[in-house]
């Protein structure tokens, strides 16, 4: 199934078409009213009985439906007990993330996938620097309607230069925080504070994680034959392949303009080398679902990153 259907939308605040050519481009940064109307998520979510379809006298006990409102849509069947966070309510907690009055935050992406079941929307806070590179982190707010997850706040961060995704899954910080929905509509403006605090420290450790890998060593060879490794049962078109993935990722390395400044083992040129790859590289083929697939990894973070993160620190001295 994918991702963008036909009661999805999203939209841009920074002049820039949003997720990769999807949605629509807006000149400036936007309130909340505005978001949530531009992002068309101003419905709600109710909560209806469910029965079976060889009964509609008595209602299945313990469990009702949660139905988008201007579409009639069954999001997901859930506990009585559910308690739902609406759009406006995420909006708000997003106003708290903004106006906390200790770091400066803007509205940039909002909207929703899977004709609404989950809603999600970006957050950028002011630009920092890893290793004299500019990045811009961001909050990204993921709320599900269909019962699948409570709400969500994702770390990541773009390189600047070179558009690549850090998301490093560190020891001293959490990247994903979670939230219970009666949390956030009960302490909705505590939760903001502790989030944010939370936020700053994961970025002010990724820093810390990029000023460490530099200092290191490690064989980009031996990373990539351990992240993209071969076998006996490969045919020869896949170990052509192989070998070719690797040879692209060694000659970003050596010849793209903002990795010239590291050395030939650096661990953190080899690991940027290897972010740059995924967060840039266009595969030969696209499927149906490349985009969708594209946009969980910067979301939800990328497991081969995370593996070549591990490779990596294993390797690198």
């Amino acid at each position: 199934m994918h991702g963008i259907m036909e009661n999805d939308y999203m939209f841009s605040g920074r002049g820039e078409v949003p997720w990769h050519k999807i949605g629509a481009v807006l000149d400036g940064v936007l309130t909340s009213d505005e978001a949530i109307k531009e992002a068309r998520l101003t419905w709600t979510v109710e909560q209806t009985p469910v029965y079976t379809a060889t009964n509609w006298a008595q209602a299945i006990p313990g469990y009702v439906a949660n139905v988008r409102s201007d579409t009639n849509e069954v999001l997901g069947i859930v506990s009585e007990r559910y308690k739902v966070a609406q759009n406006t309510d995420v909006f708000r907690f997003a106003d708290d993330l903004i106006g906390n009055g200790k770091v400066p935050c803007t509205y940039e992406t909002a909207g929703s996938l899977f004709n609404g079941r989950r809603v999600f929307m970006l957050v950028n806070m002011p630009k920092g620097r890893i290793m004299d590179d500019e990045y811009q982190p961001y909050l990204c707010l993921s709320n599900a309607h269909d019962g699948s997850a409570c709400l969500q706040v994702l770390l990541t961060g773009i390189r600047v230069v070179c558009n690549n995704t850090l998301s490093a899954a560190l020891r001293t910080a959490k990247r994903k925080i979670s939230i219970r929905h009666l949390s956030l509509m009960e302490r909705r403006k505590d939760e903001a504070v502790m989030t944010m605090g939370m936020a700053s420290r994961y970025f002010s450790d990724l820093e810390k994680f990029a000023s460490e890998l530099a200092g290191k060593k490690v064989n980009i060879g031996k990373v990539l034959n351990l992240l993209f490794p071969v076998s006996r049962e490969m045919s020869r078109r896949q170990l052509k392949s192989n070998n070719e993935l690797k040879q692209f990722i060694k000659d970003l390395f050596t010849r793209k303009d903002d990795l010239q400044n590291y050395q030939k083992d650096n661990a953190w040129g080899v690991y940027s080398a290897i972010a740059d790859y995924r967060s840039n590289a266009e595969p030969k083929r696209k499927t149906a679902t490349y985009t969708d697939h594209k946009m969980a990894r910067f979301i939800d973070g990328d497991p081969v990153m995370q593996q070549a993160q591990e490779i990596i620190m294993e390797l690198a001295a």
